[in-house]
Formats: C-alpha cells, sequence, structure tokens
C-alpha cells in the first residue's frame, strides 16, 4: 500500500467517524423529548402501607407449627395460615399463637416488611376477639430472645429475596413441610 492510499484510506476513516459521532448526538437530542432524558423519569412514589382487614380469629385446625430451634426457648410457635397472605403494599400479613409449655397463649395479628427486614403487631388476641394496636411503629427484625420467632418466619418461611412474590402457597407449604429456605444475613 502505497503512502498516499494509506492516508487517503486514514481520511475516509476520519470522516465516517465524525459521520457517526454528529449522527448520534442528533439521535441524543432527538430521544429527549421523548422521555428517554434522566429529567423524564418520574420519581418513585413512597411507600404506603395498605388499610388493616383483620382476619378470622385463629382456629387450631389451620396452625401450623413453626419450629424456633434456639437455647432455651420454652414456647411452642404457631401459624394461623388461613390469616396468612402479601397485601399490595408487600406485607407478608399473619396470625401467629405462641403458646407456654403450661397452655398460656399469646395470640397478635403481625406484618413483615420482607424488603426492609422490619416487622409491625396490628392487633393482640383475647377470649376470642382483636383489639386493635394504635400507632404501631414498624421496628427491625433481631435475632433471639422472646421474638426469634419472627425472625425464623422471615429467614425460613415468609419471605425471601429471589421472589419477593412468593405465592401464599408456597409459604404455607414451608411452613407444613418445615423445609424453610434458611437466610444468610
Amino acid at each position: 500500500m502505497r503512502p498516499r492510499e494509506f492516508a487517503c484510506r486514514q481520511c475516509r476513516f476520519r470522516i465516517v467517524l465524525l459521520v457517526a459521532v454528529i449522527m448520534s448526538a442528533g439521535v441524543r437530542a432527538d430521544d429527549e423529548p421523548m422521555g428517554w432524558s434522566p429529567d423524564h423519569i418520574p420519581p418513585e412514589e413512597p411507600w404506603r402501607e395498605g388499610a388493616l382487614e383483620l382476619p378470622d380469629y385463629p382456629a387450631e385446625k389451620r396452625l401450623a407449627a413453626i419450629p424456633v430451634h434456639t437455647a432455651n426457648y420454652p414456647y411452642d410457635v404457631y401459624v394461623d395460615t388461613g390469616s396468612l397472605g402479601r397485601g399490595k403494599d408487600g406485607v407478608v400479613r399473619y396470625t401467629v399463637v405462641v403458646r407456654s409449655k403450661a397452655g398460656a397463649e399469646n395470640i397478635s395479628y403481625e406484618g413483615l416488611h420482607c424488603g426492609e427486614r422490619t416487622f409491625r403487631r396490628f392487633a393482640y388476641g383475647y377470649g376470642g376477639k382483636w383489639q386493635q394496636v394504635d400507632g404501631g411503629n414498624w421496628r427491625h427484625l433481631e435475632k433471639g430472645g422472646m421474638y426469634h420467632y419472627r425472625y425464623v418466619l422471615y429467614s425460613d418461611y415468609l419471605c425471601d429475596p429471589t421472589d419477593p412474590l412468593m405465592k401464599t402457597s408456597e409459604m404455607i407449604q414451608r411452613m407444613r413441610s418445615s423445609q424453610g429456605m434458611i437466610l444468610d444475613d
């Protein structure tokens, strides 16, 4: 290849490159009015909690036992599968029965906000009726202690980071088979 031919090819390459740059600039200018610019992306709406509907009071035949394996945990934990569900707000709501070996029970209707790793108690059960909790705040889940069962529900049965829209039937299947998905921290 002669030097003049080489220079001519370089010149053509530069012209093609310049035309491509000019055309891409024109495409960008054309895209902006159509919403492709970051300025045209609508802001994300803040999360809003859904309206509360209290479930039927728990029935013994709907209770699924939840093993809580921790040293000296003196309670049996059950979830009323009839109350279990995920709201449009993404919160998994359920009724839990915590029963002592002597038979005393604490019953509450609670929610887990899986993506935030938080929980909230909505109502207490007593004498076959619900007593709604006013102004309860969302609190972070913690391992250990009296309320370790919530962490177990979160990590093994009700929340799955690979499937944030897990179906209620799958949650119930996990509880019934006691083969929850154990998440690492």
